[in-house]
């Protein structure tokens, strides 16, 4: 009787196993129809392609990863240092926050998303760009020359991109190889990552000192990273060491975009009109062009110029349509650069303002 009171009990388990199961089978169906619909109801021109959604993908897990197994790794530690060494290593056992903290919320956050989104755009088009736009002989790629320029201050500028992007790596190479991040961007993804490496680790009463020992690591994760230079940072202060005048500006945009140096193509741009850099970025990786070709436009950027820069980015973006390019060309040219930089001014206020502004008209 003994036997069949243990089987029933197990039986009773399972049954009650089952029934949260499909409890929370349910609550995943409907947030997967939900997502379905969402994405349905998009219109096409908003939609992610699967080749950038991927390259997203592998950033973020990346991006997570690297600041948790900093976080994971200074935490346990800590813990050991403290006579915790069996949370320490509940805490090493503890699998990837990733799933977690995705499905929690961490990249609904419109700035670290954006931000991400943009930086894996930029880096896909840069990707593909056509090797050369200009012959230029046997002379070496732009950021080489500088690195070696008299100016010492180019000169420094110059080596602190290339170190900025040795750092950052690049999706396609296989990974994010440094979190560059701003601080606030940062230090979202550092505590979220704590959060979820807590809630994994059964400490008991120990909770307290697993809480100060992830606190810790995440304060100093936060404080070691403020002293890493992102690359769009980095090629924003070379673009001002250089700080090229009126004429100078439309050779160093073809040149740099021929070099697939793309961040800094941006950063000439975003030097030259006075917008942010994010702000720029955003009209490079517009499938449009319109409001590219009139920032070049407000630069008195020469026709040839924006021929060669539309002819780049269509090459490497099949969605960007040659032939409508090339029909635009003229109405583009016909844009006087006192005219494009009046169509441009709201993109010169302060970034809350002009997000005010835009989302105000899209509600219209």
């Amino acid at each position: 009787m003994s036997d069949d009171l243990l089987d029933t009990r197990d039986a009773d388990a399972s049954a009650a196993y089952l029934l949260d199961h499909v409890a929370a089978a349910e609550r995943a169906g409907h947030r997967r129809l939900r997502a379905a619909a969402d994405h349905f109801h998009l219109p096409v021109d908003a939609r992610i392609d699967d080749r950038t959604a991927a390259r997203l993908d592998a950033t973020m897990r990346a991006t997570v990863a690297s600041v948790e197994a900093e976080i994971r790794d200074h935490a346990a530690r800590l813990l050991i240092s403290r006579g915790q060494a069996e949370v320490a290593q509940g805490l090493r056992m503890v699998p990837s926050t990733f799933g977690r903290v995705r499905r929690a919320g961490l990249f609904r956050d419109p700035a670290l998303f954006g931000e991400l989104f943009a930086r894996v755009r930029l880096d896909t088009i840069a990707r593909a760009l056509p090797t050369m736009v200009i012959e230029v002989g046997d002379r070496p790629t732009m950021i080489a020359r500088l690195a070696q320029a008299s100016d010492r201050l180019v000169s420094a500028a110059a080596i602190a991109m290339l170190a900025a992007q040795a750092r950052r790596g690049s999706v396609i190479d296989g990974g994010v190889a440094a979190v560059d991040l701003v601080r606030p961007l940062h230090a979202r993804i550092a505590w979220w990552v704590a959060a979820a490496l807590r809630e994994s680790v059964p400490a008991g009463e120990a909770i307290g000192a697993l809480d100060a020992a992830l606190a810790e690591a995440v304060r100093r994760a936060i404080d070691m990273q403020g002293e890493l230079v992102p690359l769009e940072i980095a090629a924003m202060r070379l673009a001002q060491a250089i700080d090229a005048q009126g004429e100078e500006v439309p050779a160093l945009l073809t040149e740099a975009i021929g070099d697939g140096r793309l961040v800094l193509f941006v950063a000439f741009i975003a030097r030259a009109s006075g917008l942010a850099f994010d702000r720029v970025r955003d009209l490079v990786i517009d499938t449009d062009g319109a409001r590219l070709w009139v920032v070049l436009r407000a630069l008195a950027t020469d026709r040839a110029t924006i021929a060669r820069i539309g002819f780049a980015l269509t090459e490497a973006e099949p969605l960007r349509d040659i032939e409508q390019f090339a029909d635009r060309i003229d109405s583009i040219m016909a844009v006087t650069p006192e005219a494009a930089r009046v169509a441009l001014a709201p993109m010169a206020l302060d970034a809350e303002y002009h997000a005010a502004m835009l989302a105000l008209g899209s509600a219209e």
